[in-house]
């Protein structure tokens, strides 16, 4: 299909200059020049550069985004007023002294806005930052299996499981052809209304550099970006590849095909109607994909966003993502290396829409391994004989959502005929083309709106844990599913003097598993009895990265506003990485690793029957 006009003109050249380990400063917005050598040792050393000079470098920002976390004295939503998990207060997940032995530094997808926004500011004849960063993403691994790379695991089962399958990402393995495609990661992330600059006067917006625009240039997008390894590749591979960690290799907007209506009648009749293309196929345009966050389904890429003015505050949205490859003449897709052109384009079709209600930050399941081989202690997640269990993936059967962490809350999803579309290929005129009145191709709203969060007849107490990552990811060794889910305190997202929503967040691991099956069938509660919380850690915050006017280094601190929107597991669960990926501010990105031991030590196992609320107290301080 040929890609219009306007799809060029978003995605040309959106990646150039993005790759951080080059010298010539492409991606610096203004760079000193560096003075290698004083002719006079007298000579006073060169001024340090300009605060928030690098648009690929981490923000700084003022003390008053920052978290608190050692404030002697707290508001009392933090204090006097709050309860935590198992009563710890929040601790530094990575900090600075552990880089390189249980995780790695973060680093900032350094992604180009400026094919929809100009930089240059004439009154201080200078270019500044983005409006946003691109804030909360989400990133995964593009292997076929990625629980099996680097790792000696001998299981033929699991070395048999395809979660994504080549075939469906072809056009990105093509378009970078020196990277074997298990070596690829991908990443989705919104730039829209941010919060860079919130709280701050019109001084301190110059002082730090920020942008002068009150509204996201050109709209709201989201960008989709392919990334290199975590780790350096082998000493055989080309030095062109040995890159720093998660370096964008290239970039493009995700539109929407407008192959059908798009938009619910909910919504006083707001839809984006189908439009064809005179040169054949439908038009696409960007559109509002907010809060964007991986998962995959029957060895597909999907991506769950929400789109509020269309579809509601209260629906999540899904869809399958398809890619393309673009010729030498279309230059769509993006830059690339040097002069080289990416030839990608990523779209959804309005055809293929999923709506799932009613959850908070819902979580979807596609993926469980169980364990066949056990020495009968609940506690021991391998064999008897200290090996690895004995495993086996479930068949790939209905996608299902975790709506609500607390208290557990797992719905089945209905893709309507979407599955049947992939599969079959069909053309759109055999099928209903009326997408969001919970017909074919929609999530069947009158069955899942009803399974509301799941309290019990004694209306039990909830805590006010959320999902965050928009995947719960299998952790073969010991059948469980690994989520991460967040707290922000105060509970309301009213307005306030930190921000224009939710602040002060904290997060959580957690795990959940299927109950063991029993005779007792009957009664229980709405389709969601078969799973359990089995652990959880005590809640933590991402090390601060900004450093504050007049200092050297980033504080032992947390910002104000952190989302962990992503989370996939490289290698074994055991013994290989954890990928997190999470926003700063609602105003630029993050990614890590973290050991999978150090995740397994964090993870405390549970009573039977207990959710989160049995587990808040208040804090002994």
């Amino acid at each position: 299909m040929e890609v219009q006009k306007h799809v060029q003109a978003d995605n040309k050249n959106v990646a150039k200059n993005t790759a951080a380990t080059k010298e010539d400063g492409a991606t610096a917005i203004q760079s000193p020049k560096e003075d290698l050598t004083l002719s006079n040792p007298r000579q006073t050393p060169p001024p340090p550069p300009p605060i928030n000079s690098d648009k690929c470098a981490f923000r700084s920002y003022p003390k008053s985004r920052l978290y608190g976390l050692h404030d002697q004295s707290q508001p009392n939503f933090l204090s006097s007023d709050a309860t935590y998990i198992r009563g710890e207060l929040p601790t530094i997940l990575n900090p600075i002294e552990k880089d390189d032995a249980e995780q790695t530094a973060p680093v900032k997808p350094c992604l180009d806005t400026t094919s929809w926004e100009t930089l240059w500011d004439e009154s201080t004849k200078k270019n500044r930052l983005p409006f946003t960063d691109g804030h909360n993403p989400s990133i995964v691994s593009l292997a076929s299996n990625p629980y099996i790379q680097g790792t000696n695991n001998n299981n033929d089962n699991n070395k048999q499981h395809v979660r994504l399958d080549p075939k469906h990402i072809e056009a990105l393995t093509s378009a970078f052809p020196n990277y074997p495609p298990n070596n690829l990661f991908l990443g989705v992330t919104i730039f829209g209304n941010g919060q860079c600059k919130f709280g701050l006067s019109e001084e301190e917006v110059t002082t730090y550099n920020f942008s002068t625009y009150n509204d996201p240039p050109d709209g709201k997008r989201t960008i989709i970006a392919v990334m290199t390894p975590p780790m350096p590749l082998d000493t055989e591979q080309n030095q062109q590849q040995q890159q720093l960690p998660f370096q964008i290799l290239g970039q493009t907007t995700l539109l929407l095909e407008r192959d059908v209506k798009y938009g619910t009648k909910r919504q006083r009749g707001k839809f984006i109607e189908a439009e064809s293309n005179p040169q054949g196929g439908h038009t696409r345009i960007h559109q509002e994909f907010d809060d964007p966050r991986f998962f995959f389904h029957e060895g597909r890429l999907w991506v769950l966003y929400r789109n509020g003015p269309l579809f509601g505050y209260q629906d999540q949205i899904h869809n399958p993502v398809h890619f393309e490859s673009v010729t030498n003449d279309e230059k769509g897709g993006g830059g690339g290396e040097g002069t080289e052109e990416v030839k990608f384009v990523a779209y959804v079709k309005a055809s293929e829409t999923v709506r799932v209600c009613c959850g908070r930050n819902i979580a979807l399941i596609s993926e469980e391994a169980a364990r066949n081989v056990d020495d009968g202690s609940s506690g021991n997640r391998n064999g008897g004989d200290g090996t690895m269990a004995e495993m086996e993936w479930m068949p790939s059967g209905s996608l299902q959502a975790l709506t609500w962490v607390d208290p557990v809350t797992v719905v089945d999803v209905d893709l309507g005929d979407v599955t049947n579309l992939l599969k079959d290929h069909r053309r759109l005129s055999e099928v209903d083309k009326d997408v969001g009145d919970g017909v074919a191709m929609q999530a069947n709203l009158g069955e899942i709106s009803t399974h509301h969060r799941r309290l019990g007849s004694a209306k039990k107490p909830k805590s006010n844990i959320h999902g965050t990552n928009g995947y719960l990811v299998p952790l073969p060794s010991s059948g469980e599913l690994l989520g991460i889910a967040h707290f922000h305190r105060p509970e309301n997202r009213k307005e306030s003097n930190y921000a224009l929503h939710g602040h002060h967040y904290t997060h959580a691991f957690f795990t959940i598993a299927r109950k063991q099956q029993s005779n007792n069938s009957g009664g229980g509660d709405i389709g969601n009895a078969t799973f359990q919380l089995k652990r959880i850690s005590n809640e933590f915050l991402f090390r601060a990265l900004s450093v504050p006017i007049g200092q050297k280094e980033s504080p032992n601190d947390g910002d104000i506003i952190q989302f962990a929107s992503g989370l996939d597991v490289y290698g074994s669960d055991i013994d290989g990485k954890l990928i997190l990926s999470y926003g700063i501010n609602d105003c630029e990105g993050a990614v890590l690793t973290i050991s999978m031991s150090k995740l397994q030590r964090m993870l405390i196992e549970v009573e039977p029957g207990q959710e989160v609320a049995d587990l808040m107290r208040t804090a002994m301080r």
